[in-house]
């Protein structure tokens, strides 16, 4: 019985340790969706490949009799999400509204949840709608459709192919790729200005988003397709106008590829890295605790990096990580060396610098923030001391002052020589005797 209990729980082990790195955090999925604008059955390959990717996905049809308006994605105190992820189809019914408020998904969200919200030219929530707007994407409102009447393959011409060589970040979709992508019967947003977004795809230049009346939301590449915002603490949400982009007829054929590696992205199963450790020492390897610094001192600055990629973590190859020296602003700004691989990580170095003539509190930080890959942050904060009377160098040891060092020690040897040749040619005082010493012999 002890023997079967163990091999139970070295199994449980390994199939955590096995679900754990798929993804850098629990992969426990909410679906929303409308039956009434998203059969499950024509999504049924895009959901099947979460699952083969093992998400434990959990549906809840919003137009369903049995739907109950107050579900619930968030804790009762709102500070923890009920689910890790969540992916929002087109939604048309009002029944949610309730639970599906905005300020709930923008909760959902600041408290680490990953969310791929789906909008079609029938389909934009006003919840979903706000929410974005919230994160500076500004989707077409509803009724409006992208057409593009140059390239589209069908007679109502919103149907129309995009290169995956367009996709404008590679840690989402790598753009030499070759695969083309359909977009069909969907929309376009225009994007804000915030330093947190991450555009992916843009609107071919001969397009046009208009609705009935022919009042225009974008007109050619002003408009995106699909577009990502990545918040402080690394959550991700996606964007993307059109929902047959994942239905069955275009995934297996077209999209297929750029599907997965989009999901993967939102839902951190790549571009994640981590630090792994950080230190900085003397340049001849003594530590700040054994020795504290002081202005001018040489030291090395070291920072281990880490990146999620086939599901497991390998050195971070990268060549444009900076450390910052600073105390308000940088004193210093430097790039790091890539060196040797140190287990999963890559070690990146700065190499013997000489820290400032400037004493003070000083911060030593790695604040590496690309878009599409995950933000890293380290730093720590160490007194730089101002030199001892006795550790500043003598007055001989400074090449500028060996000029005044030798006018003053001129003047003393040209005085000296001035006192001895006067000495040596001044007339001897012979003295004369007077006449009442003559009178006294």
């Amino acid at each position: 019985m002890l023997l079967y209990n163990l091999i139970t729980l070295l199994c449980v082990c390994l199939m955590n340790d096995v679900c754990k790195a798929l993804s850098v955090h629990p992969l426990k999925t909410l679906v929303v969706f409308d039956s009434r604008l998203t059969s499950l059955q024509d999504h049924s390959e895009f959901l099947q490949s979460l699952e083969n990717r093992d998400h434990e996905l959990v549906f809840e049809q919003v137009d369903h009799e049995d739907f109950d308006p107050q579900f619930y994605f968030l804790s009762e105190d709102e500070h923890s999400n009920l689910y890790d992820n969540m992916i929002i189809f087109p939604i048309k019914t009002k029944r949610g509204s309730s639970s599906l408020t905005s300020s709930k998904l923008l909760k959902f969200y600041e408290n680490g949840g990953d969310v791929l919200a789906i909008t079609s030219p029938v389909g934009v929530t006003d919840p979903v709608r706000l929410f974005l707007n919230q994160l500076s994407i500004y989707p077409a409102p509803k009724g409006y459709i992208l057409r593009d009447y140059f390239n589209a393959s069908d007679e109502k011409k919103n149907t129309f192919a995009i290169a995956g060589s367009d996709s404008l970040n590679d840690y989402v979709f790598n753009s030499s790729s070759d695969a083309e992508l359909v977009y069909s019967k969907g929309s376009s947003a225009l994007l804000g200005s915030s330093d947190l977004l991450v555009p992916i795809l843009k609107a071919p230049s001969t397009s046009l988003n208009k609705n009935v009346n022919d009042e225009e939301w974008t007109i050619g590449s002003q408009g995106y397709l699909i577009a990502a915002f990545q918040n402080l603490k690394n959550a991700r949400m996606t964007w993307v106008g059109s929902d047959k982009f994942f239905a069955n007829g275009l995934y297996e054929s077209n999209n297929k590829a750029f599907i997965e590696e989009l999901t993967k992205w939102t839902f951190r199963e790549k571009s994640v890295i981590k630090v792994n450790g950080a230190k900085h020492y003397h340049a001849d390897k003594t530590s700040y605790e054994e020795l504290p610094y002081k202005t001018t001192d040489e030291v090395v600055y070291e920072i281990l990096l880490s990146e999620f990629k086939d599901n497991k973590w390998i050195p971070y190859e990268g060549t444009d990580v900076q450390f910052e020296l600073k105390m308000i602003d940088p004193y210093y700004r430097l790039t790091m060396n890539a060196e040797e691989n140190v287990g999963e990580s890559k070690k990146f170095t700065t190499g013997v610098f000489k820290l400032p003539d400037h004493h003070g509190v000083f911060t030593f930080q790695v604040d590496y923030k690309r878009p599409g890959l995950t933000y890293v942050e380290s730093k720590s904060t160490h007194a730089i001391r101002n030199l001892a009377h006795t550790e500043y160098p003598r007055s001989w040891e400074i090449t500028n002052a060996r000029v005044y060092l030798c006018s003053i020690f001129a003047v003393i040897g040209l005085w000296l020589v001035f006192v001895v040749a006067f000495i040596a040619t001044s007339k001897k005082v012979v003295n004369k005797p007077t006449a009442a010493s003559k009178k006294n012999n």
